[in-house]
């Protein structure tokens, strides 16, 4: 209680040096120091002074980094990573997060006017009726696990790109912060920027087409130089896509199950493949072709039996035509009839062209000639056997999926039991004595009903001579029946499934008696053959080059009921010249009353086709519509571009030039309005020679993908009397007897030949 009273210590502490104010400290001449502010005026001072600047003028303000940054021409010509990062720094120090990331929601309210939402667009997934297609990302990954994703709506969005345009994560972290991912949202999305160094990686592209768009695509074998209305088409053996691969080096994958198709390259390979892709899906059209009924369908005279329905169920013929025509095609069948749906890409409609003339050939492969068949030698002795051959692209393409075989006497072909017997002896033995008889029948049967026509006294048409012609040819090759498999060897020798050998003759004979006269078809390309052409004449001549083109008979505009097979064809020849690289109209023919007669010779190496016709001569002057017709061809054998005619020729044929028992229905002969379809193209190239007064040619025939590829040696005379025995007697039995030596120059049977 007594330290109370005393008197206080008080200590004086020395003085001590103060910091210096880092910043200097600026006095306000209004701001009286004597007055007070209390807490809440300091905050109410700073949320006037935080409301003073607009949201708006902030983003304007950054819209201008980014007009800035396109002036400089930067965007066109993808900036560098260095660029992309200066304009990154920019951003990072004028600006908050709060900032950028209200400039970026103001982007997606108001996208489509900073934004052009389209296919050529490759920052963003695109969507449409036609296809899907990711945006590209840098980087491989699965296929086709990750496309799925990557194409799914709700996917797709969240998926991010690997390679970073403004700032590094910082160190010890694995991503950027929450300010650095908003201003790479901002270069990535709003201002759609990728660098050259990120474009020049390796990265993907994934593209979900329509299940039919897909198949056609696979089926295609054409390439678009340039996706442009005109763009030339090259066609190729390979599909569309092996091309696509090749030509701009880049990998392309294809999921059937999932109807995807990947791009893998750098950003300019992906993005014009999807491009080109995208063109060719917008240009796919379709068109229906109606089916004959079952009733009204024709069978096959010289090709496969089938009919409308046949066609229908038979998906391998569908696919085979699909392949040759890069189309795809589904068959429907309703109330109203049978169609065929064909999807092509347009706008060249040559693929469904082609389609419309492959249907046609499929169901109409007849031509209406009457056919013959003849067999030599006719004595009881011959034993007749089916000798398997092959035929390869030697005949159509709708004969290729079937087996054939020759009639072939049994003991040419050597067995383990007769290999003394020589095959010389057994031809000698085999030839008929006295072919005349044989000789008579065939030619009797190729000039039957040919009279010569009276013409009427109304004059001569104006572009057809009204003289008919007639002519007689031949090919030598085999006359082949089809089999239900192909036989590696010909098994003609069973004992137990006869009771002797002469039972087995027996058989063998009537079999082949039976069957002679069935569906069958010639096979050229004998090994033998320019052999002997060589050795008919020293002086053979110079090779000729032609292209014939056949067209058949598809509607009539009249009221005369008259059967198409009972109108003339149109062929006509264009010759070739590699010198001057010219075409030049050779002839402009009707054809009509084709007749054949087949001649088997199973003890030789080779049988022969007879055929003969009549035909009318254009004149001088041609018809104006088979002009236009030869103009809008395509002749050009010497280009790169596919040889190709117009679909169609409507002609008026004359009167005069119809068969005889038509000709009557048309009233004083007038002319009758037709519209004439394409059936072939084929490119001849041929040598010629005389022998014993007839024509001797040996012919190389490229009648393309769907005709196939063949050499002919054959024959031809002309029919002066073709309606009497004066020309079987002068004519034909001279020409018979020289083609049965013909062949016997070129040597032994021969069980296939060459293709």
């Amino acid at each position: 209680m007594n330290v109370l009273g005393q008197p206080a210590q008080i200590r004086i502490l020395p003085d001590r040096p103060r910091l210096q104010e880092k910043y200097p400290v600026v006095e306000n001449p209004q701001l009286d120091p004597r007055d007070s502010t209390s807490p809440e005026e300091i905050l109410r001072t700073m949320m006037e002074e935080q409301e003073a600047l607009d949201p708006a003028d902030i983003n304007d303000h950054i819209e201008g980094f980014h007009r800035q940054f396109t002036a400089k021409g930067i965007l066109g010509n993808a900036p560098t990573l260095a660029q992309c990062r200066e304009v990154a720094q920019e951003l990072h120090d004028g600006f908050t997060t709060s900032q950028l990331e209200n400039y970026l929601k103001s982007w997606k309210e108001n996208g489509v006017e900073l934004r052009t939402a389209n296919y050529d667009d490759m920052e963003e997934r695109f969507r449409s009726k036609l296809c899907t297609r990711s945006a590209w990302f840098t980087g491989l990954s699965k296929f086709p696990e990750e496309a799925i994703l990557r194409l799914d709506p709700g996917i797709s969005a969240k998926k991010k790109d690997k390679f970073l345009l403004g700032f590094d994560p910082p160190e010890g972290k694995i991503k950027q912060t929450d300010k650095q991912q908003v201003m790479e949202r901002i270069l990535r999305q709003a201002w759609k920027i990728r660098c050259k160094e990120e474009k020049a990686m390796e990265g993907e592209l994934d593209i979900l087409l329509q299940a039919e768009h897909l198949r056609l695509l696979l089926l295609h074998s054409k390439l678009y130089e340039h996706h442009q209305l005109n763009a030339a088409l090259i066609k190729s053996e390979t599909d569309l896509f092996t091309k696509l691969s090749e030509q701009y080096s880049a990998k392309i994958d294809v999921s059937q199950s999932k109807h995807i198709v990947r791009i893998t390259g750098d950003y300019a390979i992906c993005s014009d493949l999807a491009k080109l892709i995208y063109f060719m899906i917008e240009k796919i059209e379709s068109a229906d072709l109606e089916l004959p009924t079952v009733d009204n369908a024709m069978r096959y005279a010289n090709s496969s039996a089938a009919t409308a329905r046949g066609v229908l169920n038979d998906r391998s013929y569908v696919e085979h035509i699909e392949k040759l025509t890069s189309t795809l095609i589904k068959t429907t069948q309703s109330t109203q009839g049978n169609y065929l749906r064909v999807y092509y890409i347009g706008p060249d409609t040559t693929d469904l062209e082609d389609v419309q003339r492959l249907v046609h050939q499929l169901l109409n492969p007849g031509t209406g000639n009457k056919c013959q068949v003849q067999y030599d030698p006719p004595d009881n002795w011959m034993v007749p056997i089916q000798a398997p051959i092959e035929v390869g692209s030697a005949v159509p393409w709708t004969e290729r999926r079937t087996f054939w075989s020759r009639w072939r006497d049994a003991r040419l072909i050597l067995t383990s039991e007769d290999k003394g017997r020589s095959s010389k002896e057994a031809i000698t033995q085999s030839v008929t004595e006295e072919p005349h008889s044989l000789a008579r029948s065939i030619g009797k049967f190729l000039s039957e009903s040919r009279p010569r026509l009276k013409i009427a006294d109304k004059g001569d048409h104006i572009y057809w001579k009204s003289s008919q012609n007639h002519m007689v040819s031949v090919v030598l090759g085999h006359i082949a029946y089809p089999v239900l498999s192909r036989l590696a060897q010909p098994n003609y020798i069973q004992a137990r499934t006869y009771k002797s050998r002469k039972d087995q003759e027996t058989r063998l004979r009537n079999a082949f008696l039976k069957t002679i006269d069935s569906r069958r078809i010639v096979v050229t390309g004998l090994p033998g053959s320019l052999g002997a052409f060589e050795r008919l004449s020293d002086s053979v001549g110079y090779n000729h080059q032609d292209l014939r083109v056949r067209l058949k008979p598809s509607k009539m505009e009249s009221s005369v009921d008259v059967e198409l097979r009972a109108l003339p064809e149109l062929e006509l020849r264009v010759r070739l010249s590699d010198r001057s690289e010219e075409t030049k109209v050779e002839s402009v023919q009707f054809i009509r009353d084709e007749r054949e007669s087949d001649l088997l010779l199973p003890q030789e190496i080779a049988d022969a086709r007879f055929r003969a016709y009549t035909f009318f001569d254009s004149k001088p002057n041609l018809d104006p519509r088979i002009i236009d017709f030869i103009t809008s061809s395509n002749f050009d054998v010497w280009g790169e571009s596919r040889l190709r005619t117009p679909p169609k020729l409507n002609l008026n044929v004359p009167g005069f030039v119809l068969p005889a028992s038509v000709r009557d229905l048309v009233k004083n002969g007038e002319d009758i309005e037709v519209e004439y379809v394409f059936a072939s193209l084929e490119h001849h190239s041929y040598m010629q020679t005389m022998h014993e007064g007839c024509r001797v040619y040996y012919n190389t025939v490229e009648a393309g993908r769907t005709g196939g590829r063949r050499t002919d040696l054959w024959l031809e005379t002309p029919m002066n009397a073709p309606h009497s025995e004066y020309f079987v007697a002068r004519d034909f039995v001279p020409f018979f007897n020289t083609v049965r030596n013909l062949i016997s120059t070129m040597g032994p049977g021969a069980l296939s030949i060459s293709t």
